[in-house]
């Protein structure tokens, strides 16, 4: 739980919000080319994704010391679009076979885990627009910003079925831990951490001997993340007691945490 939503209610509001802001994205200078190949700019999204660690909304400068983080839209623009006019601190961002092996896969993925929800007229504004965006043979730089999200939306999806499937494995006898406000600590098992744009901070699901816990963290972004399925010491104060957010096994949140 984030607060009084779930994850998936939290993401989907998240996206939802890129695509009604997408209309107010300041214009650019004219290029020669006007549409560009679906597959070429769906490869740039997740050479983008790859290349930043994620998906992110807003362009962050730090020092001069530190290279500027794009966001993945204007990333993908200045990729598209290198005519002159872009930002001195972008660097062209190299697409890979691995970037053009999964923007094919994402389009078969997402066609294929939606088509009942598509017969059923149940999708919901965002996905249908994304998935009308990468249905079409070519793309304008007006829908760069809808199908900018397309490797989240993929990975996420494709993830969350394995986490299931272990959390479903390892975790079923999952309790609460503590009382509120009661300091615990101990070995933190990472099952999962994404960046959530809407607070700045990533939040990190994991587990204390055996039961699942979750937590946000600020970090260096210059620094490197705590890795998947990786171990280390934690500690901090219990914040609630909930569910996880995908097979609603009990689930302690904590708060002020240290690690190390």
């Amino acid at each position: 739980m984030i607060g009084d939503m779930t994850k998936k209610e939290f993401k989907t509001q998240e996206l939802a919000f890129e695509l009604r802001n997408e209309g107010k994205v300041k214009p650019v200078a004219n290029t020669k080319k006007k549409e560009y190949d679906t597959l070429e700019v769906l490869s740039v999204a997740f050479a983008t994704h790859r290349h930043n660690g994620g998906y992110y909304r807003d362009t962050r400068r730090f020092s001069e010391d530190n290279p500027t983080l794009f966001s993945n839209k204007e990333s993908m623009l200045c990729q598209l679009a290198p005519y002159g006019m872009n930002p001195p601190d972008f660097q062209p961002i190299t697409v890979i076979d691995e970037d053009r092996e999964n923007a094919r896969k994402s389009v078969e993925y997402l066609h294929k885990e939606n088509a009942f929800a598509v017969i059923a007229d149940s999708l919901n504004d965002f996905m249908k627009s994304l998935l009308e965006s990468i249905t079409k043979s070519t793309l304008k730089r007006s829908d760069f910003g809808v199908v900018a999200v397309l490797p989240i939306v993929y990975f996420d999806s494709f993830e969350k079925k394995e986490l299931k499937k272990k959390i479903k494995n390892d975790f079923s006898e999952s309790k609460h831990i503590g009382r509120i406000g009661e300091q615990v600590f101990g070995m933190f098992t990472l099952n999962e951490i994404r960046f959530v744009e809407r607070f700045g901070c990533h939040v990190l699901n994991g587990s204390l001997d055996g039961n699942l816990v979750s937590f946000f963290k600020n970090f260096d972004q210059t620094k490197q993340l705590p890795k998947v399925d990786t171990t280390f010491k934690i500690k901090g104060k219990v914040k609630g007691h909930g569910k996880n957010f995908i097979t609603k096994y009990p689930e302690t949140m904590i708060n002020y945490v240290k690690i190390g």
